[in-house]
């Protein structure tokens, strides 16, 4: 208390001494899960890729191959199979580079793999030997900033429904526990945009839709830019924005259905079913 024009008050000198006396604690204000990344753009331009096969024979993966993505977005790339779409996502996130072509990210040549750009594989991926909190936690360790945003991971298993197999390991987990473990993964480092190879195409009908709404509820949090590579054409309708169809390999651009139908979508829907029977004639 303090004396004010021969009053006494209450001063934010004195009022932690008195909210420790009755045994109260003041709570820190919450940290956001995502922060606010801003608008990027990636532009992908006449990329033409090969690589070599088990016989040493070179085989051409893209040829003039084109793509832009503005956040937040869905994208889906639908293709034969063999047609680039896998190999497209390894040039996004910098696993490869390309043979030609431009490729950019907010106007910088992708030329090495960064955090802002995240890949989930078409298996989990995750470390056998870490647990499924340390898989989480890779990545923010790798960049010297677990200290800083460890308070992510437990809000993320919760989200993901891993609660209670925190410290299990990959071998003791499900298929869908697995896939909810690399979106955890891939989300915990605030990315700008998110590749999927095809992270479901393993998983039982039941546990693939569940996690389709995961995902859903994982962008619309974030605002993260998304591409999808899958060859289920009515999780491409249920998901994206739009959806971009290859040819078979060499792959290359054969066509794009925008999908302007809100969320959530309806399966058997007259315009859902529209969408889906526009890709099939597209795909051909």
């Amino acid at each position: 208390m303090a004396e004010v024009g021969g009053a006494l008050v209450t001063t934010p000198a004195t009022i932690k001494p008195i909210v420790q006396s009755v045994g109260v604690s003041v709570q820190p204000a919450p940290q956001p899960l995502f922060e606010d990344t801003g608008n990027h753009t990636l532009i992908a331009e006449g990329l033409t890729q090969t690589f070599l096969d088990d016989t040493g024979g070179e085989v051409w993966a893209l040829d003039n191959f084109s793509l832009s993505v503005t956040g937040p977005e869905i994208v889906g790339i639908i293709g034969p199979s063999g047609c680039g779409k896998s190999t497209f996502l390894r040039l996004v996130v910098g696993l490869d580079d390309p043979l030609s072509g431009r490729l950019e990210f907010d106007g910088k040549p992708v030329e090495h793999t960064d955090y802002q750009r995240s890949m989930v594989f078409q298996n989990a991926n995750l470390f056998e030997w870490l647990t499924v909190y340390n898989n989480i936690a890779f990545g923010l360790k790798a960049r010297h900033i677990y200290k800083q945003q460890c308070y992510k991971i437990p809000i993320l298993i919760e989200m993901m429904g891993l609660e209670g197999f925190e410290h299990s390991y990959p071998p003791q987990i499900s298929g869908g526990m697995a896939s909810r473990c690399g979106l955890a993964r891939a989300f915990v480092q605030n990315p700008a945009l998110v590749c999927f190879d095809e992270p479901l195409s393993a998983l039982d009908a039941f546990t693939r839709a569940s996690l389709q709404d995961e995902i859903l509820k994982m962008q619309q949090k974030s605002q993260a830019s998304m591409i999808i590579v899958t060859h289920d054409i009515e999780e491409a309708v249920y998901l994206c924005d739009r959806v971009v169809v290859m040819t078979p390999r060499p792959g290359h651009n054969k066509g794009e259905i925008v999908i302007d139908l809100p969320h959530p979508r309806d399966r058997v829907s007259d315009g859902f079913v529209t969408k889906r029977k526009q890709l099939i004639e597209l795909l051909g």
